[in-house]
């Protein structure tokens, strides 16, 4: 690393005051992954809302969903905040829009640089980054392995990583990381929800993701009695269903996070009991 890029440490550092850190019990690393619509992009931010309630708990939220609803059900309005998205850096870095002293820098220095100084939004209780679409044309190769390995050191300052991914793995592997400790795959009740859970079991052994626990969830609209089906596929764990809130529609309309949702609203209640079953904790 270039001695003249400086390095925002993120929140659990900046707030111990020890500058960049790495977590002695080590990051969970968690990602969501479903068909569009299934509510993966709501779990992962009421997870947080769960986890977040522990006092000196680090998280960082990462968005790999090229549709980019994260921020907005965590209350994140990245224009207002000056804050950019990983491919808005690389469009910038392609085309000069960057500041003439990065001109002698590699383009991992750079893209270091930037993702710290302009993609990585510190809020109260979680950062995020946000991934946002698809490169600039041409070979996506050296970006897609710096981002990796920039994420890779950037994650070891938090407690819990928290990934809201596409519908493929293939996304996540490629720019973000090749492990996971948890998956959590929800499904609609469709015959499409369960051929793309079976995808998406055969892809991690393709292309190599290792994981701990890949655990399944219904969503609202999935009935407890279609458990069973799940229980047949490759020894998968199911946990539950979300429950249903019509306040999340209304959230959503109104533009309010749903970390504003009531501690007895349904679908956070219903995500509190999935993560005690996963063995996750909201105390210190």
């Amino acid at each position: 690393m270039n001695p003249a890029l400086p390095k925002r440490a993120g929140l659990k550092a900046e707030k111990e005051g020890l500058g960049i850190l790495e977590r002695k019990g080590g990051v969970k690393k968690i990602v969501a992954i479903g068909r569009g619509g299934v509510g993966k992009t709501s779990f992962i931010a009421l997870l947080a809302k769960y986890l977040k309630s522990a006092k000196n708990r680090s998280i960082l939220l990462i968005d790999a969903d090229p549709d980019q609803s994260l921020a907005d059900l965590v209350g994140v309005n990245l224009e207002g905040a000056q804050i950019k998205t990983i491919s808005d850096l690389l469009f910038d870095v392609r085309y000069g829009n960057i500041s003439d002293r990065l001109n002698s820098f590699s383009l991992a220095e750079k893209m270091e640089y930037l993702l710290n100084q302009k993609a990585l939004y510190e809020g109260e209780g979680f950062d995020l980054l946000t991934i946002g679409t698809k490169w600039t044309e041409g070979c996506y190769c050296q970006p897609n392995n710096i981002l990796k390995v920039l994420i890779s050191g950037l994650e070891k300052n938090y407690d819990y990583v928290l990934i809201d991914s596409p519908a493929g793995l293939e996304h996540l592997n490629r720019r973000i990381t090749s492990s996971v400790d948890d998956i959590f795959a929800i499904l609609d009740p469709a015959q499409k929800a369960f051929r793309h859970l079976d995808r998406a079991y055969r892809v991690i052994s393709e292309i190599k993701i290792k994981f701990t626990n890949f655990y399944v969830l219904g969503n609202f609209r999935f009935s407890s009695k279609m458990a069973d089906l799940t229980g047949k596929r490759n020894e998968l764990k199911y946990l539950g269903e979300l429950g249903y809130d019509q306040n999340v529609e209304k959230f959503n309309l109104h533009g309010k996070s749903l970390l504003q949702l009531p501690e007895n609203s349904p679908i956070f209640s219903s995500i509190k009991n999935i993560a005690v079953k996963a063995g996750y904790s909201n105390q210190e």
